[in-house]
């Protein structure tokens, strides 16, 4: 994996190398202005079949060639680096990432963890992250400007807003709207503080879903939903973007849905079950969607983590989780090999 990390820190890195702060600077393994790759396999992340015996040549942060050593000619002075036996892929971007973590020992708090998650993202060879939701603008707004100017490491950051949340929340971190004039608001203000997106949650209601939509399209920023109380359909014709997680926080399809109301329990892996992926009005709500040319982001990660058997438990994940968090991961893992049909929109809690 340390192959893929330099190649990614010097897309990110060389084009300022001299502004990086002490603390950043372990971070770089490699801090040449020009620098080529040698012998390596190239996945360019279009769909075509690796490349081998590649070589490729990075120059003050741009990738300024790629192609066979007979084809590339390595610029005079340039550091060269043999990979062989290694690859090269495009950096990751994270759509749905958080900079904070369930930890409230069953309180929904939440811990903000501004120095450990961006250097974790890092090393996952995440390059590029939206925040998808914030509990602490401030923090992931400062986070973004320090990791720009080279003050501590981490990917490229694209901040979400905080939620745009409903009255009921669960969450006490979360701002409860009290209505469209204040979903105006929101957006306006943290828009004007730097933010890029905003991502509305379970308790919001029609009315104030649509303020903001409008407001933040006038703005050019777009709006994605971790929804319960509005339908993927209804979303859909109000202007939403983008839908996280898919058909589970899709409550449309639950039994006694009522208007701007998200049913106690969210969708459970019972009622997931009964779903058939075929039938009429779940193909047309997904044509829907094609047709409003909204994205979803599936987090098929968070999903995995409702199976008790997968993904394996590692100790390198548990040596650089908070105490708090480790609890949290263990305790819903342990839930989930229980075989509890718990896995629900309340419990994803993001």
């Amino acid at each position: 994996m340390r192959p893929l990390i330099v190649v990614l820190l010097l897309a990110v890195a060389v084009p300022a190398q001299n502004r990086f702060a002490p603390g950043t600077q372990p971070f770089i393994a490699v801090n040449a202005p020009v620098v080529a790759l040698t012998h390596v396999r190239v996945i360019d992340g279009t769909g075509a079949a690796p490349v081998e015996n590649q070589t490729v040549v990075i120059d003050h942060g741009k990738i300024a060639a790629v192609g066979s050593a007979a084809s590339v000619t390595v610029p005079s002075g340039a550091q060269t680096l043999d990979f062989t036996g290694h690859t090269v892929i495009p950096g990751m971007v994270g759509m749905h990432e958080h900079l904070f973590y369930p930890s409230g020992g069953g309180i929904p708090m939440y811990n903000e963890m501004a120095f450990s998650f961006p250097r974790l993202y890092l090393a996952s060879g995440i390059t590029t992250a939206r925040t998808a939701g914030s509990l602490e603008p401030y923090t992931d707004l400062n986070v973004k400007r320090l990791v720009d100017t080279g003050q501590m490491p981490g990917p490229r950051l694209f901040i979400t807003g905080p939620y745009l949340e409903g009255q009921g929340s669960f969450a006490a971190q979360m701002h409860e709207l009290d209505g469209p004039a204040d979903a105006v608001r929101t957006v306006d203000y943290w828009a004007a503080e730097g933010v890029t997106s905003f991502k509305a949650y379970m308790d919001i209601t029609h009315a104030e879903l649509q303020a903001a939509v409008d407001e933040a399209h006038k703005l050019g920023i777009k709006v994605t939903g971790h929804l319960c109380s509005i339908g993927f359909r209804e979303a859909a014709a109000i202007g939403i973007d983008n839908l996280e997680h898919g058909l589970l926080v899709d409550t449309e399809f639950h039994p006694g849905k009522q208007p701007d109301q998200c049913p106690a329990q969210g969708v459970t892996r019972a009622e997931m079950g009964r779903l058939d992926i075929a039938s009429p009005p779940l193909r047309e709500m997904i044509a829907d969607l094609v047709k409003h040319h909204v994205a979803i982001t599936s987090t098929l990660s968070v999903f995995e983590a409702f199976d008790g058997s997968r993904p394996p438990l590692e100790a390198r994940f548990l040596d650089v989780a908070s105490p708090e968090a480790a609890v949290s991961y263990l305790s819903a893992r342990a839930r989930a090999r229980g075989g509890e049909a718990s896995a629900s929109i309340a419990q994803m809690h993001k």
